[in-house]
């Protein structure tokens, strides 16, 4: 049994994202303002480059922030697949079923591995267990 998750960024940490990328955004425009008063050709491509991809990256924050309540497909940094392993890790519970379990102390009992009074006392502490 695989179960998906969906790994994005919190609000503080989006607004605080949208913060920095606008103080990335106001140097690249001052900065290439001034390589345009020195004629740097070279410079300014890079600067117009740079404030580009600072615009995208604004406006991928932008957009998570303003669909946090929404879906969690539509603004996720990554899906990832859950494994049983990692479950049985995260939550400790091994993904074996109520019946499983009677099944398998049964098949303890028939085999003679275990006693019968072994048998009714781990039965009904299985029993008592939530599931």
């Amino acid at each position: 049994m695989t179960q998906k998750a969906y790994v994005r960024a919190t609000k503080p940490t989006l607004i605080f994202g949208i913060i920095v990328t606008a103080a990335f955004l106001i140097f690249g425009i001052i900065f290439f303002v001034v390589l345009m008063k020195e004629g740097s050709g070279i410079g300014m491509a890079f600067m117009a480059f740079f404030v580009f991809i600072i615009l995208l990256m604004g406006g991928v924050y932008i957009h998570n922030l303003r669909n946090y309540n929404k879906s969690v497909e539509s603004n996720v940094a990554e899906e990832i697949v859950i494994g049983d392993s990692t479950l049985i890790q995260a939550t400790g519970k091994t993904g074996v079923t109520f019946d499983d379990k009677l099944r398998k102390l049964e098949g303890l009992r028939k085999e003679g591995l275990i006693s019968e009074e072994e048998f009714r006392k781990k039965r009904t502490e299985i029993i008592e267990q939530k599931w």
